[in-house]
């Protein structure tokens, strides 16, 4: 395990990136409390499990695991994003109360999402398991998200455009028969923040351009694919939004008193970083979340869905762009996974056949 550094980063040091060693180490003890949490969800899911439950199992490992890192140390450490389990054709941020739960059943396509930060540096995970066989479509799927990271991490070079990546992102999916779902972005990640403003789009849509950018070195950020084997649009239902982030630049004189105690204990406990009512015990600052996000004081993570009998695949993980090349922080291994379809594009598979890695010259 990485050695764990003697003092936290200090306020005036927020803007330090990858080049240092201590922001890199505290990336890294984040990934491997991601990657554990996600694990023990992994081994946990079953027919007939509760989805609500395998969520809280997810929160309460990453707390748990947290307790052994800088003990002692006066820094934020916490849930960066609350286990999420969206299953089939729902395209993410599924993170039921036990109330409104369902069970897994067998041939659930299930994509498990969560997220830790220490001393709010980030690492976010998420990947997709199949409760049974994994074949036909619900394959096809998986391997598209699978190779569409493994395109981007690739691409992530320093002076690299972002509008370079997404057309390669495009036609690796659309090789497997899929599409990139619309809206879903790979994000660099700041401290505390999982939403930096570099992005680079899975897919192009006419009227939502993201902004060019360069690639740059120490630099750090969260590949996620999602693709669908329908078109790839997504849209609400009627499923409850348990999934909030705090808007930090908002602000209003709340009228009713669950609202300000809503936001007094959001404040409180979840300043920064997304969490789930999961975590709210109390039903009557549960009640104040409606207002709170009514006036845009709190944003809401919807739960999305695809056309019915569509599936949905998720791939996510972290990577430092450090000078020997990505330094992934997260990631779980879906290598046992295979389609019968392939990557054709030339410019592509000699993309896929470099390594991600640089390596060291030999000594002389």
């Amino acid at each position: 395990m990485e050695k764990e550094p003697k003092d936290a980063v200090d306020d005036e040091e927020e803007e330090l990136d990858c080049s240092s060693p201590e922001v890199v180490n505290k990336y890294q003890f984040a990934g491997n409390v991601a990657n554990a949490a996600i694990e023990a969800v992994k081994a946990a899911c079953a027919v007939g499990k509760s989805v609500a439950e395998l969520c809280e199992l997810g929160d309460n490992i990453i707390n748990e695991k947290l307790t052994t890192v800088y003990k002692g140390k006066k820094i934020e450490k916490g849930i960066a994003f609350p286990t999420c389990i969206s299953l089939n054709n729902c395209c993410g941020h599924f993170s039921p109360l036990k109330e409104d739960s369902v069970d897994l059943k067998d041939g659930d396509v299930a994509k498990i999402d969560l997220g830790v930060h220490v001393d709010g540096y980030v690492a976010l995970v998420a990947t997709t398991i199949v409760i049974g066989n994994v074949t036909g479509r619900k394959a096809d799927a998986i391997v598209a998200a699978r190779t569409a990271a493994d395109v981007i991490i690739r691409c992530l070079k320093q002076g690299k455009k972002n509008n370079e990546i997404t057309p390669l992102i495009e036609k690796t999916v659309d090789a497997f028969g899929c599409k990139a779902v619309d809206g879903v972005v790979s994000h660099q990640i700041k401290r505390f923040a999982i939403d930096g403003t570099k992005v680079i789009t899975n897919k192009n849509v006419p009227g939502h351009q993201v902004e060019e950018c360069s690639i740059e070195a120490h630099e750090a950020y969260a590949i996620d694919v999602v693709v669908s084997t329908g078109e790839g649009k997504c849209r609400e239902l009627d499923t409850k939004c348990t999934v909030f982030k705090r808007a930090p630049d908002q602000k209003y004189n709340l009228k009713m008193k669950t609202a300000r105690e809503a936001l007094y204990k959001i404040e409180k406990t979840h300043p920064k970083m997304p969490f789930s009512l999961r975590e709210i015990d109390d039903s009557r600052v549960r009640l104040g979340i409606t207002e709170c996000v009514r006036h845009e004081l709190l944003q809401p993570h919807p739960v999305l869905y695809e056309r019915e009998g569509e599936i949905v695949a998720q791939v996510k993980y972290c990577v430092l762009l450090m000078p020997s090349g990505p330094l992934k922080v997260t990631g779980d291994d879906t290598s046992a996974v295979t389609s019968d379809k392939v990557v054709e594009d030339e410019e592509i598979v000699a993309l896929l056949k470099t390594p991600v890695k640089t390596k060291k010259g030999k000594k002389k």
